[in-house]
């Protein structure tokens, strides 16, 4: 994860790909929002080792 937020052209691709046309407004806001929960999120993966099992997720008990 680069940390960085998407541009408004990526934003307006990834929107497309999912069959919304968001307004240029709407798309800034987004990008703001990201540039500031990115990093966070970035910063939170560095504290979590790579091979960490995600939460709740059920793992199979080999028996004995």
């Amino acid at each position: 994860m680069s940390g960085r937020a998407p541009s408004i052209e990526q934003l307006r691709a990834l929107a497309a790909q999912q069959g919304v046309t968001p307004t240029d407004e709407d798309l800034e806001r987004v990008a703001a929002f990201l540039a500031v929960l990115l990093p966070d999120l970035e910063g939170l993966e560095r504290l979590v080792p790579p091979d960490t099992v995600p939460a709740g997720l059920f793992l199979p008990v080999e028996e004995p």
